[in-house]
């Protein structure tokens, strides 16, 4: 009984550690390669969707500051602004948010994925 209850004990911290491990970070500036993928969300009273555009960004970014962004979208290059709000990594993923998560709200902001990515906390 005893090496039953250790043996549930070692995975049960494990996979707590492991989970630790994975969670997001948040860094206050990004170095990018100029180039990464816009979700665009659209909000609706039930439910969210999101669109997907190739963006160009610039190679530095920091958290709290308005960014020029380009994208492709049908067809033709956009230009226009994206203020970051925050930067949530993972190992070598970035992703630029226009809104903070929040316990209040449930609806998703945009966001930039970049990858690769090298960050400053």
């Amino acid at each position: 009984m005893k090496i039953l209850m250790y043996g549930l004990l070692a995975v049960g911290l494990a996979g707590a550690y492991s989970s630790i491990g994975n969670a997001d970070e948040w860094a206050s500036s990004a170095s990018t390669p100029g180039h990464g993928r816009m979700e665009v969300v659209t909000n609706y009273l039930i439910f969210s969707s999101g669109k997907y555009y190739d963006v160009e960004i610039p190679r530095r970014v920091a958290s709290g500051r308005k960014i020029s962004i380009r994208y492709l979208k049908d067809g033709e290059w956009v230009q226009d602004s994206f203020v970051v709000a925050g930067i949530s990594t993972k190992k070598d993923l970035c992703r630029l948010h226009n809104k903070l998560p929040s316990k209040l709200s449930t609806s998703p902001g945009d966001t930039i994925y970049i990858q690769p990515c090298r960050y400053q906390p």
